[in-house]
């Protein structure tokens, strides 16, 4: 307790020296608010440096760790009072944090001040909605504000940085005159599969990918297709699937265009989530599709588009560093 009483007096002694000084050197020439304002500046903490690395990466939450270095150049420590930290992806608040560290700046050095902020992974298919309707870019920001105690006065030093993500990824979903074979009976039937992509429909449950195809059959067989398989993966997690029914015949010796929708399930993305972080903010994205053709005579043949095909990657800085 004792010690305690001697540490506030001794602030309240510095603070009446800086007000004392202060004042001293108010009787010039100038605006006295602005000479109090310059003397009280030279004893404010000063901030040297700021980082941000990811800390621990859990099913819920990923943890950013940020590290700002300050400065006190007063003879005392400093107590600070409060921190508020926010994470926001396209202004969607993602999580707060706090320190973890010392909560006061030592006397005439530079202090360490460790904040934890968790991002809430159950926000990332909220994320993933802006982040497509933003056109593929998203703005990550964190915003904060540490409160010093100076006793007469509270300092606010608000902090923020930025960073940007931007991807490319229903572009990479393209083929281009791919060639698909099957055997039947004694040949072998080869035919030739583009197809361009783009964004549907997004809503906060699925994401509609859009395929445009084209299908080149130079054979004298009649190419019968009557359903239309598909898997998507993101780093090995499945984020959609389905089966489509699609009743088109390409005729022997010509081209055909044909339209179908693949689903990405928005709940399965707090997942991916958690892997792109711990693959070093790397994402390998593969759709697997499949024909069903219904041959005469034959029955039901599953062509397989080859595999790696329709692949892309996804890479990010979230942090900026």
């Amino acid at each position: 307790m004792m010690l305690g009483s001697l540490r506030r007096l001794a602030v309240v002694f510095l603070i009446l020296v800086i007000v004392s000084g202060v004042l001293s050197g108010c009787l010039g020439s100038g605006s006295v608010k602005e000479k109090i304002e310059k003397k009280i500046e030279v004893s404010k903490p000063q901030i040297i440096s700021v980082s941000h690395r990811w800390g621990e990466i859990t099913p819920s939450t990923s943890e950013i760790i940020t590290e700002i270095v300050v400065s006190n150049p007063n003879p005392i420590p400093i107590p600070i009072k409060n921190i508020s930290v926010h994470i926001y992806m396209n202004g969607i608040d993602m999580g707060e944090g706090k320190n973890i560290g010392p909560a006061s700046l030592a006397a005439k050095s530079n202090t360490t001040i460790i904040i934890s902020t968790k991002l809430n992974n159950a926000k990332i298919p909220e994320w993933w909605v802006s982040h497509l309707k933003n056109g593929e870019v998203s703005k990550i920001s964190l915003k904060g504000t540490i409160t010093f105690d100076l006793k007469i006065f509270d300092f606010n030093w608000p902090f923020e940085q930025s960073s940007e993500i931007r991807t490319n990824l229903v572009d990479s979903f393209v083929m281009d005159d791919v060639p698909l074979e099957f055997d039947l009976k004694l040949m072998t039937v080869t035919f030739y599969v583009s197809m361009r992509s783009h964004w549907g429909k997004v809503t906060s449950d699925s994401t509609e990918i859009i395929h445009n195809v084209e299908i080149t059959n130079p054979t004298l067989v009649p190419l019968p297709i009557t359903n239309i398989g598909y898997e998507i993966f993101m780093n090995d997690i499945k984020v959609g699937e389905g089966v489509i029914e699609e009743s088109k015949i390409i005729a022997p010796k010509s081209s055909d265009k044909l339209e179908f929708v693949t689903l990405i399930d928005n709940n399965a993305l707090d997942d991916w989530w958690v892997s792109h972080l711990q693959n070093g903010e790397e994402t390998t994205v593969e759709m697997k599709l499949y024909l069903i053709l219904n041959i005469k005579g034959v029955g039901e043949i599953k062509v397989q588009i080859p595999k790696g095909t329709i692949k892309t990657e996804i890479k990010t800085n979230i942090l900026g560093s």
